[in-house]
């Protein structure tokens, strides 16, 4: 009787996964795209901040996928313009930036955000809508310091290969946070080569910790509506792990 019920349960729950999926497929504002290949891959972003119904978030527009981010026209931003085109109080160049996970999913819902999945060109530049960061007020300013937590709302599979090395922070709380990009944004010749020994070059904060590990199996961070991230003082990215 009681292996009948496990037996019994576990087919439900198949079944609730299996409508669950069949419902997003069938919805027309509902999309998973899949990208592979991402390792080291140039990309940049538009953050259009804006009022939100719980304060300020900014809009993320990002070129992967449909461009390399070409150094002249990124060069070439009519700041102005895209402030305009976006509706946006403010805009913040996010870029260049090399992703360091090996692949990813994305859900992109219009339920949540009309915009999502959508593409337009800036000055010939294409970007598409991925999501939104939340930009909090901290000490009197607006923005999100170094070493600082803020929430981007998506829902995603970031999945870091185990053919590469991972680079970490670890906070004195504990928390573990991996890079999914690093930044030329404050260091130009920054480099994925350069990345093992980039603890030397850090000003962490007390109690904080940079490490570089080697992992045995593929890693997938699984986010489902949001996610939490903190950046280091040269721009690069680190998702929370735990």
């Amino acid at each position: 009787m009681r292996t009948s019920l496990k037996v019994l349960l576990a087919a439900l729950a198949v079944l609730s996964v299996s409508a669950a999926s069949a419902s997003a497929a069938t919805d027309p504002l509902v999309r998973v795209q899949s990208t592979k290949g991402m390792y080291n891959q140039r990309y940049c972003e538009y953050l259009g901040v804006k009022n939100g119904p719980n304060g300020l978030a900014a809009d993320v527009w990002n070129t992967y996928g449909l461009n390399k981010c070409p150094t002249k026209q990124w060069a070439a931003t009519d700041i102005a313009a895209v402030k305009e085109q976006l509706g946006a109080a403010v805009i913040k160049m996010n870029g260049p930036r090399y992703w360091i996970i090996e692949r990813a999913s994305i859900t992109f819902d219009k339920h949540v955000f009309p915009l999502a999945g959508d593409v337009q060109s800036f000055g010939g530049l294409e970007m598409r809508f991925l999501t939104t960061v939340d930009v909090p007020k901290i000490n009197g300013k607006l923005g999100i310091p170094a070493y600082y937590e803020a929430t981007v709302n998506r829902t995603t599979d970031f999945v870091f290969g185990r053919k590469h090395p991972v680079h970490k922070l670890i906070a004195p709380s504990g928390k573990v946070y991996a890079m999914q990009a690093y930044s030329q944004i404050v260091d130009k010749k920054l480099t994925e080569a350069k990345l093992t020994g980039l603890r030397k070059k850090l000003k962490l904060p007390a109690g904080w910790r940079y490490r570089t590990v080697r992992i045995k199996k593929d890693m997938t961070l699984k986010t489902v509506g949001a996610t939490i991230v903190v950046q280091d003082e040269l721009q690069n990215t680190y998702q929370l792990v735990k």
